[in-house]
């Protein structure tokens, strides 16, 4: 089958042909539709999960899928062959199973049922960066009127947990560089700050007395991500995508955490964007013979919105 792979450090992944992954224990075996693209992959792209985790080559690349069940391991329950799934890989312990293929073999714990409704394009960019907007917003449980900043507005999660917290009745503050604040007006933000000035500084000009909540999807120092936190007002809440709360719970009288994806948002994240709430902001599709310059745009363009790769005509 086709696929985008990694066949060793000093290459970059190209499509080529690859052995047919199968179900495993826990597994479900998906044709894959649509697969959109995420920080995390041009990172395992880039070679630079190698002192983490093991690759093994042809290492596939993708997180994020939707697709048509192909086959299901001996004692996975929930699953008919044909019927339309999304979701997100799942951890394996080595790189080497991706979804940028014709093919994929994710753990079926990170895949749900497909709503009718729900677009392929749509379902193949909701996993990775929807689940993981969902956490955060959860973990800085904004209230009615709450003031919540979110800090990298404009990418997957961001494009996301504006919408999510809007939803809750925030008072959503997105960071935009000039130009793109119609973009996060339209998902819901009430105002927006110009990242590419003093963040900080602006903030603590508009709000002397603090926001309720910050969150935060691109800081991985965790120097910056404090210095972000002293924002906000005693008792508020911060939370990172990247880590960069490290071991602590509380800053200056604030409560810190770290979030990621968690599949069991994937169906309420569904039935969102079926009901028309929530929007999947789709910058732009590609092939799978244009996945490489996929990752490549992800990486030298301006993040707006989700990148996706089509392996058949979008539905």
């Amino acid at each position: 089958m086709k696929a985008l792979a990694l066949t060793a450090f000093d290459v970059p992944p190209a499509v080529i042909d690859v052995a047919e992954p199968l179900a495993g224990p826990g597994e479900v075996l998906v044709r894959v539709h649509a697969a959109s693209v995420n920080a995390f992959d041009v990172t395992v792209a880039g070679g630079f999960m190698k002192d983490f985790m093991p690759y093994e080559f042809p290492a596939v690349i993708g997180g994020d899928l939707a697709g048509t069940v192909e086959a299901v391991a001996e004692g996975v329950q929930g699953f008919a062959t044909g019927a339309r799934v999304f979701g997100m890989m799942g951890m394996k312990g080595s790189i080497h199973d991706g979804s940028f293929a014709e093919l994929a073999n994710p753990q079926a714990g990170s895949i749900a049922a497909a709503p009718d409704g729900l677009s392929d394009t749509d379902a193949g960019s909701l996993a990775v960066a929807g689940t993981t907007a969902m956490s955060t917003v959860e973990a800085v449980d904004p209230g009615e009127g709450a003031r919540v900043l979110i800090v990298g507005a404009t990418g997957g999660v961001g494009t996301f947990a504006i919408q999510l917290a809007a939803l809750r009745g925030a008072h959503v503050i997105a960071s935009a560089r000039p130009g793109d604040e119609d973009f996060v007006a339209d998902l819901g933000a009430a105002e927006t700050v110009d990242y590419t000035g003093d963040l900080v500084a602006a903030i603590r000009e508009r709000y002397p007395g603090g926001i309720d909540a910050v969150i935060d999807a691109v800081n991985r120092e965790q120097d910056a991500f404090a210095a972000l936190a002293g924002v906000v007002r005693e008792g508020g809440r911060a939370t990172s995508v990247v880590g960069a709360a490290g071991d602590s719970s509380e800053i200056g009288g604030m409560s810190v955490s770290n979030v990621g994806g968690n599949p069991a948002h994937l169906t309420a994240l569904a039935h969102l964007v079926v009901e028309g709430k929530l929007r999947v902001a789709i910058r732009r599709t590609y092939p799978l013979t244009g996945a490489a310059r996929a990752l490549q745009d992800f990486v030298n363009e301006h993040t707006l919105g989700k990148l996706v790769i089509t392996m058949t005509e979008p539905s």
